[in-house]
């Protein structure tokens, strides 16, 4: 399985303490979604917007089983692991699940839009340092 990443799974940080397998991976984008931030916390949401929308993130490739339910329980109750198709490095199609805000969550996110390079200056450290022991 593909796996579509626009958080805080982005990171090999926060990455490693969660996986066991060594995956590619690679630059992606997932049309029709918005990514916003989480009211009182440094990670975000996406949900579904306009086609025009777009969330820049990671796809990992053929993430094995184990490590699907690993993310899957750290990932929790609020989000939804869907399928959509991502392309990757601007130009190739590639089917990728990705974990989507549900619907009756949608209450977690801020109107403000969330910064991958903010969150790796200034908040990975504190993430990290709150999300540990998930392996």
């Amino acid at each position: 399985m593909n796996l579509f990443t626009y958080g805080s799974l982005m990171f090999d940080e926060v990455w490693s303490q969660l996986v066991r397998g060594d995956y590619v991976k690679r630059s992606a984008r997932l049309q029709g979604f918005t990514r916003r931030r989480v009211h009182g916390d440094v990670y975000p949401v996406i949900v579904r917007s306009h086609e025009c929308d777009w969330v820049d993130g990671v796809v990992y490739f053929g993430v094995d089983e184990d490590d699907l339910k690993r993310l899957d329980v750290f990932e929790a109750e609020p989000y939804d692991r869907q399928t959509h198709i991502v392309v990757v490095d601007g130009c190739e199609r590639h089917g990728a699940d990705a974990y989507v805000l549900k619907d009756c969550y949608r209450h977690m996110m801020h109107d403000c839009e969330w910064d991958p390079q903010w969150f790796e200056r200034e908040a990975l450290p504190i993430f990290i340092g709150s999300y540990r022991g998930f392996r």
